[in-house]
């Protein structure tokens, strides 16, 4: 991993640590992933998700081998706040249909 790569994936752990303040999870889960960038410049949306699964292991939930079912959206520019948001909740047999 770049030395970039490894400050933007410690940048998320810290701020994964900051905000997430119970055990990690220990089923299996859905994951709704929003991207909010700065600009406009074309990205690879699987480079970030990759470095923020990684960075939500063992915080979150103890691997990222328990996401069952993932969605990934690049929202609307926002230059005053680019973000990753995420919506994470249980992995359900009735959750698998919808």
């Amino acid at each position: 991993m770049k030395k970039e790569a490894k400050e933007l994936k410690n940048s998320y752990v810290l701020q994964v640590r900051l905000q997430h303040k119970w055990k990690p999870l220990q089923w299996p889960v859905e994951i709704g992933i929003q991207l909010y960038f700065n600009d406009r410049r074309v990205r690879d949306w699987d480079n970030w998700h990759k470095l923020s699964m990684d960075s939500l292991s063992n915080i979150v939930f103890d691997d990222d081998s328990q996401i069952k079912k993932a969605t990934v959206e690049i929202m609307e520019v926002d230059k005053l706040n680019p973000r990753i948001e995420l919506t994470i909740c249980p992995n359900t047999p009735n959750s698998m249909n919808t």
